[in-house]
């Protein structure tokens, strides 16, 4: 429980822009509400992050690995943020808060149920 209030409590001041002191990577969970090819926004109850993603961060989803290795096989480029994370899908996602940018830059982002298997 302690712990729970803890990363909710980080969550709280790095999404309110509060300069806090140098963080660990931290986890948070929630619904995406958006997502782009440097960016996704994921909602829990009423808080919302807003995470960078880039070439380095690492997408897990079911399938996800047999689809990239598909397309490189095919001399396409791998699949990116966007191809395999959906509005609807709920992630976990684990971040370091950037204090020099004020940024919350995701390092592991795990698709937990897909909105495709809800249906």
């Amino acid at each position: 429980m302690k712990r729970r209030i803890v990363v909710v409590m980080a969550a709280v001041l790095a999404l309110s822009g509060v300069r806090a002191w140098a963080q660990a990577t931290e986890s948070f969970m929630g619904i995406v509400k958006a997502v782009s090819g440097n960016s996704v926004t994921v909602e829990r109850g009423s808080i919302i992050g807003v995470f960078a993603v880039d070439a380095k961060t690492h997408v897990s989803a079911k399938g996800s690995t047999a689809k990239t290795q598909a397309n490189l096989a095919a001399g396409k480029p791998g699949l990116t943020v966007p191809d395999i994370i959906h509005v609807g899908d709920q992630v976990l996602v684990k971040y370091s808060y950037l204090d020099k940018s004020n940024t919350m830059v995701v390092s592991d982002i795990a698709v937990r149920e897909s909105l495709s298997t809800r249906k």
